[in-house]
């Protein structure tokens, strides 16, 4: 007998990209088993000149350390190409998250109402 466990959250990035902007659109859960592929849709902006971007995290369940991290490096390479890391609409508890562990100091992160009109 094999026990196989499906998530149903699993992570569906959606990446709008124009010139040297992107929108990423997170929906499920970014974690240890989804960090990666993230990372690489983050490297992949790199390669072609990305250096703005904006992280829509409204369709976010959930978020762990590994998750964290990604954010983080995110922020880091966006800053060194003389850009920006703006995150926007995170759920509750990701938001809590980012509190607690002191991010929401050093992280760009807004509510939807101000990132539309920042946008605008």
């Amino acid at each position: 007998m094999t026990l196989v466990v499906r998530r149903k959250d699993r992570l569906n990035p959606e990446i709008h990209k124009s010139a040297d902007h992107a929108l990423v659109i997170l929906v499920g859960e970014l974690d240890a088993s989804s960090a990666g592929l993230l990372y690489q849709q983050f490297a992949a902006l790199t390669r072609e000149g990305v250096s703005q971007v904006a992280l829509d995290l409204e369709g976010l369940a959930f978020i762990d350390s590994t998750g964290l991290s990604v954010i983080i490096a995110e922020h880091k390479r966006t800053t060194s190409l003389g850009g920006a890391l703006v995150i926007y609409s995170p759920q509750e508890q990701v938001r809590k998250l980012f509190e607690m562990t002191g991010l929401i100091q050093l992280l760009d992160i807004l509510p939807r109402k101000r990132a539309a009109r920042r946008a605008g």
